[in-house]
């Protein structure tokens, strides 16, 4: 009888070992404005790993990306992975050294080089949509999207250095809405992704058109039935 009961018990943590971590995969994403060069707040490579939680779960999957928003709309990425293991059948010593390498990925892309050149336009609505297009492909992973910026577009299509578009924004019209959806084509509703936008205003000025531009992304989130939030450093509770 107690032979039956090791032998079930032994199943049993077997199961729940192939099962435990399943769906565990956690992606995040950084996307960070080098279109100025005085940012308060910038990505950080302690606050990004502790969001992968390999604290609670060694075990898990975990995908990190990294782009730069400048004038171009698309710009390469920086990635850096590591695979789920089952717990029951893995080596935990080897595992942690797993673990730290892949921080250690994060860590110097976060800290490789900046580009110093001198930006007269800046892209930044159009990176995030070509983020989400990669990021809903996974159909079963949670994603944090953190954005870098004080989303100050300034290209062809609009700009917040035109008066007209200035005045767009300030009414908070449709019109502009759908000028801005209309660049969204594909995205589709997702309970999987979050996006956080982080920034710190420095001035009285730069706090006014933010919270403009925040209005206008809601608005934007909302019909793309994602959902976004935003703070001033990722030390905040959001």
């Amino acid at each position: 009888m107690m032979k039956k009961y090791i032998y079930i018990m032994v199943i049993g943590l077997m199961i729940s070992a192939c099962t435990d971590s399943e769906n565990s995969n956690t992606v995040i994403a950084v996307l960070e404005d080098i279109t100025e060069t005085d940012f308060i707040a910038t990505p950080d490579a302690k606050n990004i790993m502790i969001q992968f939680g390999f604290e609670s779960d060694l075990w898990r999957s975990a995908t990190f990306r990294y782009g730069r928003m400048n004038s171009l709309i698309h710009n390469s990425r920086d990635l850096v992975s590591l695979a789920q293991e089952k717990a029951l059948l893995g080596n935990e010593l080897e595992r942690r050294r797993l673990v730290t390498n892949f921080n250690k990925g994060v860590e110097d892309i976060l800290n490789k080089p900046k580009d110093s050149s001198i930006y007269n336009h800046s892209s930044i609505w159009l990176p995030i949509v070509e983020e989400l297009r990669v990021l809903q492909k996974d159909s079963i992973s949670k994603s944090r999207l953190y954005v870098f910026s004080d989303l100050q577009e300034n290209t062809r299509w609009f700009s917040v250095f035109r008066v007209k578009d200035i005045h767009l924004l300030e009414a908070q019209t449709d019109d502009l809405v759908e000028i801005f959806l209309s660049k969204a084509e594909g995205i589709t509703p997702s309970n999987l992704i979050e996006v956080i936008v982080v920034y710190q205003p420095k001035t009285i000025a730069e706090d006014e058109l933010f919270q403009k531009l925040k209005q206008l992304y809601m608005q934007l989130f909302s019909r793309l039935g994602i959902s976004i939030k935003f703070t001033a450093n990722l030390n905040s509770k959001i």
